[in-house]
């Protein structure tokens, strides 16, 4: 497996060339974190809010954010959060008793891969984060706005 510095050197020249690509994937999974933070609904929407603007990119609509049943649901009990962006979005789900989140963050647009490990790892807390990144629609054709327009009759 390569280390974040080699995996990110992989994807910077996989990308370069004719063909761009449709879109960047990350993934953590974070182990360890503080309960009472992650158990918070307002962190959560705080986290997707500041991320947004981070990562640089539109948000669609303020972030949606839903706690889990711990009753109904003991061993999921923690809170859901999206936040819809015009490159794509930023998911979180944590699981209070056992102190993780899980975070996929999918965008059209390149971000800092260190600015958003730094973020998270400054609200969250997490003793370890495992991470993973993937490209996205590698044979996806990218048109021009005026051949989007043309497309959509605009």
């Amino acid at each position: 497996m390569l280390d974040n510095v080699s995996l990110y050197m992989y994807m910077k020249w996989k990308i370069k060339g004719p063909r761009k690509v449709f879109g960047y994937h990350m993934i953590m999974d974070c182990y360890g974190c503080d309960r009472k933070i992650i158990d918070s609904i307002d962190v959560c929407y705080k986290y997707l809010n500041l991320m947004t603007g981070i990562m640089k990119v539109h948000k669609q609509s303020e972030p949606y954010v839903v706690y889990t049943d711990p009753i109904k649901y003991p061993d999921k009990a923690g809170i859901s959060a999206w936040v819809p962006i015009v490159e794509s979005g930023i998911s979180i789900h944590t699981v209070t008793p056992t102190g993780f989140v899980s975070i996929d963050i999918y965008s059209c647009k390149k971000y800092n891969i260190k600015k958003i490990r730094d973020f998270t790892r400054k609200i969250f807390k997490p003793k370890e984060i495992e991470e993973k990144h993937f490209l996205r629609g590698e044979k996806y054709v990218h048109l021009t706005i005026a051949e989007a327009r043309k497309k959509i009759g605009n």
